[in-house]
């Protein structure tokens, strides 16, 4: 709802930020409904019997649908109306459903759109750093009802799962209590059917120097990717060796970790003034 802040500087040179509030009828938004016209809802079960819901917005972007959550609607308490009102914000809990919601909801908000359109299901999915690595979780609890146990589920999951690391230094990864992750999943929260146990062994730092204490969604995402990828020749390198505990017996070079470039538009993202010099 705040969007990314606005910069600026102090007398003393500080960085300043500020949150614009953004109210998404202003914008080039449509929001996603039912066929009886009622606004489209994904929700989440959540510890103590609430709930977190959130609705759907769509944007436009060229031919590509893209698809929002917004967590500010009036069944929510107000602390779950503010999950989803600023990106890299509040504490532990707060990030942790902020991640919940992307990647749990994210599912669940793209099936929905496409039962409303008709769009086909996406075989694929493509896991953005460790945010919306929860995805792959929800992947499980799909295919658990047709009669595949956790671990034939991972593997299906694993062949449609590509997932890209950005962070090329471990304090920049999300990691959470194993406490707190455990309240939030099982027969008291989310993803009811599929065990506990498992999915903390995903997110589990099992390796040398590792925390066992600690949920790394870094390690969860590559856990449950078939592919992996840093964004640039020098970043799989790094990522290699940073990641290689979790293929022991692997020399870095071998660790299946490959690169991607990214590519920027200058003229797009670099301000005149500067593209001039």
């Amino acid at each position: 709802r705040h969007g990314y802040f606005r910069q600026t500087l102090s007398r003393e040179g500080w960085q300043q930020e500020h949150y614009p509030v953004l109210d998404p009828n202003e914008l080039p938004l449509d929001l996603v409904r039912e066929a009886d016209g009622a606004p489209a809802r994904v929700v989440l079960a959540l510890p103590g019997g609430r709930s977190l819901h959130a609705c759907i917005w769509l944007a436009r972007v060229g031919r590509v649908p893209l698809l929002l959550l917004d967590s500010d609607v009036e069944e929510n308490a107000p602390g779950e109306r503010d999950v989803t009102d600023r990106l890299y914000g509040g504490g532990s809990d707060h990030r942790l459903l902020q991640e919940m919601l992307l990647g749990i909801g994210g599912v669940r908000a793209v099936r929905t759109w496409c039962r409303l359109t008709g769009t086909p299901e996406p075989e694929v999915f493509h896991t953005n750093e460790g945010h919306a690595g929860f995805l792959g979780l929800e992947r499980i609890r799909e295919l658990i009802p047709t009669g595949l146990d956790f671990d034939a589920a991972l593997e299906v999951v694993r062949a449609g799962t590509v997932f890209t690391t950005h962070t090329p230094v471990p304090a920049g990864i999300d990691r959470f209590d194993r406490g707190l992750v455990a309240r939030h999943f099982g027969d008291d929260g989310e993803l009811p059917g599929v065990g506990v146990e498992k999915i903390l062994r995903l997110g589990t730092e099992t390796y040398p120097g590792g925390e066992p204490e600690l949920f790394n969604m870094a390690v969860m995402g590559l856990r449950l990717a078939q592919r992996a990828n840093g964004v640039s020749t020098l970043h799989g390198a790094v990522s290699r060796e940073m990641f290689s505990g979790l293929w022991p017996g692997f020399d870095p070079a071998e660790v299946p970790i490959t690169s991607v470039t990214n590519g920027v538009h200058a003229p797009t993202w670099v301000a005149p003034e500067v593209f001039r010099l």
